[in-house]
């Protein structure tokens, strides 16, 4: 039986000292303790003039905590849509690994139901109402190599279905390297 102090369960307070008792709070998340948060880190490579679309299908809705592009080669432009947004064309077959975020032992045995595939396109009705959109351009100069980043963070709930991420070379000549990164959480 737990011990009632000032109308709260003493399991629930910091200390028996009413003086310091504070009330206890895990900033955690609950989803990553039980296993149904994820990670992708996706190394970009994009032709001159040429696109890499992403197809994100989720059957859940799920929370969209973070995403991030970094860019080391020429520029790129990321847009992503929804699948109303546009048109699907090709085959989408390549599987992007998708990562736990908590391989703890101690973490749920839960599988997750998001696919994120490659190899199709995606044209959107109008290019410029992407839901998102990070530009990224590196400085190129000669002996200078120069990492640039941008990021969009704070949780989002997004509904079931499809998304498309598309990534365009802003260069216009050579190829533009970069790293995508998002993580996220399923909601059954």
């Amino acid at each position: 039986m737990s011990l009632v102090v000032n109308g709260v369960q003493q399991s629930l307070l910091t200390s028996s000292n009413h003086a310091n008792e504070r009330l206890k709070v895990d900033v955690g998340q609950t989803g990553f303790w039980e296993g149904r948060e994820f990670r992708v880190s996706y190394e970009l490579s994009i032709s001159s003039s040429a696109s890499r679309v992403l197809k994100f299908s989720s059957p859940v809705d799920f929370i969209l905590q973070s995403q991030s592009l970094t860019c080391d080669e020429h520029g790129i432009l990321f847009q992503a849509y929804r699948a109303l947004q546009g048109t699907e064309g090709g085959v989408f077959d390549g599987y992007v690994p998708i990562y736990k975020n908590n391989f703890q032992s101690t973490a749920p045995d839960y599988t997750g139901q998001v696919a994120i595939t490659t190899g199709g396109t995606f044209t959107p009705i109008d290019v410029n109402s992407s839901v998102e959109t990070i530009r990224l351009r590196t400085a190129n100069a000669t002996a200078q190599a120069v990492t640039v980043g941008g990021a969009v963070s704070g949780e989002r709930g997004l509904a079931a279905g499809d998304y498309y991420l598309v990534f365009s070379n802003l260069a216009g000549s050579g190829t533009a390297l970069g790293v995508y990164s998002l993580i996220f959480e399923e909601r059954p």
